[in-house]
């Protein structure tokens, strides 16, 4: 008996034979195709694309050409409510299909592959109308599919649950074994449903997990690249277990609802250990809980795989070798400054280092490095611990934000009297910097003999490398670029696949904006200086912007112009 195909894989097939009949590809190519895809793991669609040179835009132009078919482009809202209700999630999901309207009495249907006679008849018999099919991309469908049905889908999401093992950690790093089989009996689908938000999480590299109850339902979203997704729609019934399951394992108050609680739990999962820092506050559908994912395996971050450029790196290892000094990372809150911190610390630990840290919270569990948190309950601020701190013979301290006038006034101390700090800041860009230690009260003459260097920094979306897409620059998008508008410049631009969860990212890099503090620009620093003089300077003698920076991801295929634009700030 033949091995059963899984859905793709009968897709698949159909969509070769469809290529094949419309004269697309001959059946030899096929074949070949067909052999490449399992060998390699690889989608049929994407061998054909690269062999052929074709986009799936050009595919979907020759299937609608030899068919006879229209082919459309899909938005959402293109669904009207009747129409929705014609087929059943699952039939939708099944046959990748999208009811978009009534012309009459006839349906209006979008799907991927000219439809067979069977087809057409199971549509048309569930719906009760006669179908009139037009072509859309598989992607463009599956996508509005997802977000339209998003509610209705807890039911084949629980069922995705695989029989993984997922070990909660408590303090004393006893082991509790939470496989599905120990919970299924005992205790149900909230804590089935709970284990398996955290290890989709952990599987798709998510930040952060979102649990917001609303008007007779519960919204579950995840962070992944910086974007928010949804995921799922849980009944109302559901969310209260959910609350208490996590609240119990992050050892805080369940019969506490009107306050807001933080507290923490730790999960092995795949070799991986996580850190899980829950946070609940209450709203007026019940308690909401945001729960932010720390692999401590990221705690070994190097300088080197940030993203920046060769000559940036080597700017921040000479800034790193000063013996005392400010080294600074700059930019808004979610760009990876506590991350460009964690690798500089790793880029100068040996044994022979005393390293202190002091932060709020602690994210990564560091070797060789002394880690101490902040406690504003008690009023163990950052200053109070930094003040502790210089007398424990440190040679390099972070201070995980400079905030207030007094920190920064004892940060200036410890960098003058022989101590290389390291700290971050909320500035736009890095000459901002300056003026912004000035205007907390350090007297610029302090500002000149402390800094030794500032990163600007931004995170950037990376193009996924299954699905980017080609494409000519227009003169606008050039003139951008700093390149001749009559030129012929190729881009990449996002398009969405399976493997990217229809986004057209996957991954983030990191853009950069590197200043070393130059005897010139330490000779410009007075109270007055204005911020354009100093940056001017500063370009002058070598730093890139981060506009410039993200250009050269952006030339490199590595990112999008499109996302460059919604992130960087603009030169000018």
């Amino acid at each position: 008996m033949g091995e059963m195909k899984t859905m793709d894989e009968e897709w698949e097939l159909r969509f070769g034979d469809a290529l094949v009949e419309g004269g697309v590809i001959t059946a030899a190519e096929l074949e070949r195709a067909l052999a490449a895809s399992e060998r390699t793991g690889k989608r049929l669609r994407s061998i054909l694309m690269g062999e052929r040179g074709l986009s799936e835009h050009d595919i979907m132009r020759n299937l609608s050409q030899s068919t006879g078919l229209p082919l459309i482009h899909l938005e959402p809202g293109m669904m009207d409510e009747r129409a929705k209700a014609a087929f059943p999630v699952s039939m939708t999901r099944k046959y990748n299909v999208l009811p978009l309207r009534f012309e009459g009495d006839e349906l209006v249907v979008a799907a991927d592959l000219p439809l067979d006679i069977a087809v057409l008849e199971s549509l048309a018999f569930t719906s009760g109308h006669p179908i009139q099919q037009v072509l859309a991309g598989r992607e463009e469908i599956a996508a509005i599919i997802g977000a339209a049905s998003g509610g209705d889908r807890l039911e084949e999401w629980m069922g995705e649950w695989e029989d993984e093992l997922l070990e909660y950690v408590d303090r004393n790093r006893e082991v509790e074994q939470a496989g599905v089989e120990e919970f299924e009996v005992k205790e149900g689908d909230v804590v089935k449903l709970v284990n398996l938000l955290i290890t989709r999480a952990i599987k798709m590299d998510a930040s952060d997990i979102h649990i917001e109850p609303e008007e007779g339902f519960s919204r579950i979203r995840m962070r992944v690249d910086g974007q928010l997704r949804e995921i799922v729609k849980v009944p109302d019934e559901l969310h209260k277990g959910m609350v208490s399951r996590l609240k119990v394992l992050s050892e805080l108050d369940i019969a506490e609802r009107r306050l807001p609680h933080d507290g923490s739990f730790f999960v092995h999962f795949q070799g991986r250990d996580i850190d899980l820092r829950t946070s609940t506050s209450p709203t007026i559908y019940g308690e909401s809980v945001s729960l932010r994912l720390l692999d401590q395996g990221k705690a070994a971050v190097r300088l080197e795989d940030l993203g920046m450029e060769p000559e940036d790196l080597a700017r921040t290892a000479e800034a790193l070798e000063a013996p005392h000094g400010f080294v600074l990372s700059t930019g808004p809150t979610g760009c990876g400054k506590t991350t460009t911190m964690y690798a500089m610390i790793n880029g100068i630990s040996t044994p022979e280092m005393k390293i202190v840290t002091i932060e709020d919270p602690v994210e990564y569990r560091l070797d060789l490095v002394n880690q101490i948190p902040v406690n504003h309950a008690i009023g163990l601020g950052f200053a109070r611990i930094l003040r502790s701190v210089l007398r424990q013979d440190p040679n390099v301290i972070l201070v995980g934000e400079i905030r207030d006038m007094e920190t920064a006034s004892v940060a200036v101390q410890a960098a003058l009297t022989g101590h290389l700090l390291l700290s971050t800041l909320h500035t736009n860009n890095a000459p901002e910097t300056l003026l912004r230690l000035v205007e907390m009260g350090i007297e610029a003459y302090y500002v000149r003999e402390v800094v030794r260097l500032v990163i600007a920094q931004r995170l950037v979306r990376l193009l996924c490398p299954e699905c980017k897409e080609k494409y000519s620059a227009d003169a606008r998008e050039r003139e951008e670029l700093g390149e001749p508008a009559d030129g012929d410049t190729v881009l990449f631009r996002a398009r969405g696949c399976d493997a990217c969860a229809f986004t057209g990212y996957r991954g983030r890099s990191g853009v950069f904006e590197v200043m070393p503090m130059s005897e010139e620009l330490k000779e410009m620093m007075t109270t007055d200086v204005p911020m354009r003089v100093i940056k001017e300077k500063a370009v002058e003698q070598g730093m890139r912007t981060m506009w410039r920076n993200a250009v050269s991801k952006v030339r490199e295929g590595r990112t999008s112009l499109e996302e460059i634009r919604r992130l960087i700030p603009r030169e000018g």
